[in-house]
């Protein structure tokens, strides 16, 4: 996240291509630096680069000296949190992201303590439905996740230290919770972190089996994402079914529900004449099979064939 951008580029560049061929045929990118990804969006588009349809945020932006102020904007107050969100449409975003709480990536012990006040998550609402935008946020509970519920954010991203109240918000208001668990579980496992970090992240992933389980009691509107864990989406899949749900349902918030979350059910998302030709196949019974087997033997986007069991991507 601290590397030059040019860097970023060809990382963003690998990354598409991996997540495509790992079965993304969407993929919703929730921030990055110098507008990385509206580059890449572009290059997918203009057919330079194999790679996901992207919708992207743009730098998500946060407090002031925040936690992440490596990686996004930095605004402060609700005016200044207004312009910002304005920028970001004026330079092409799909949708808006804030950092409302700390993070994994973040130089500080606790996740919960609140990255943005109530107004300044307000007024990015705000400026964000004026503008028919759909609105994100970072965050792993705390005071923030409450305002961010309140203020009428579509999704809660990652959500490890959710608690029961806010989780009944949550499906009260029709919130989604992006489930992110191989993030955390990759922080913890990587040797090369920190023992602070990998510390942090185990406690996280720790709490956040009970906190899914506990969203698909509820019944929560649920979508499947990765952050920095790129394509691994059957991890996902296998940790909804350990919080107690059924593969069919898992598949679905891996594909309905992440089309629903963009706004955009009516065109992926389900196998449906007249939406796009976005399909995967797998050699076993997707229903049935082991979550390691879910490795799908073809993908095809928009009705090109970008893998077929030869291995060939066009």
């Amino acid at each position: 996240m601290m590397e030059a951008l040019a860097y970023q580029v060809l990382l963003a560049v690998r990354h598409a291509r991996f997540a495509l061929l790992s079965g993304v045929t969407t993929l919703r990118d929730a921030g990055e630096r110098g507008y990385v990804d509206l580059f890449v969006r572009r290059g997918i588009e203009e057919g330079i680069i194999p790679g996901p349809r992207l919708l992207v945020a743009g730098p998500g932006f946060l407090q002031s000296c925040g936690r992440l102020w490596f990686m996004g904007r930095e605004a402060g107050g609700h005016t200044e949190v207004r312009k910002t969100v304005r920028k970001q449409l004026k330079a092409g975003i799909d949708f808006i992201r804030i950092f409302v709480s700390g993070a994994g990536a973040a130089f500080s012990a606790e996740k919960a303590v609140p990255g943005s006040s109530r107004e300044e998550i307000e007024a990015a609402v705000y400026e964000a439905r004026a503008a028919g935008r759909n609105i994100g946020v970072q965050t792993h509970g705390g005071d923030a996740a409450t305002w961010a519920i309140e203020a009428g954010v579509d999704a809660v991203e990652h959500g490890c230290f959710l608690t029961e109240e806010q989780l009944l918000m949550m499906r009260e208001c029709g919130t989604w919770l992006v489930v992110t668990s191989g993030i955390q579980r990759a922080i913890r496992d990587c040797a090369g972190n920190s023992a602070f970090m990998r510390e942090k992240a185990g406690a996280a992933y720790a709490n956040y089996l009970s906190v899914v389980r506990r969203a698909v009691e509820l019944g929560i509107n649920l979508a499947v994402g990765n952050d920095t864990n790129h394509g691994c989406i059957a991890e996902e899949i296998a940790f909804l079914e350990r919080a107690g749900m059924e593969r069919r349902a898992a598949l679905l918030a891996a594909t309905l529900g992440g089309a629903s979350l963009c706004g955009i059910e009516e065109e992926i998302g389900t196998l449906d004449i007249g939406k796009e030709a976005d399909l995967i196949a797998f050699e076993r019974d997707p229903l049935t099979a082991a979550p390691r087997e879910l490795v799908p033997a073809w993908v095809i986007r928009s009705g090109k064939v970008m893998k077929n069991p030869v291995g060939v991507c066009s």
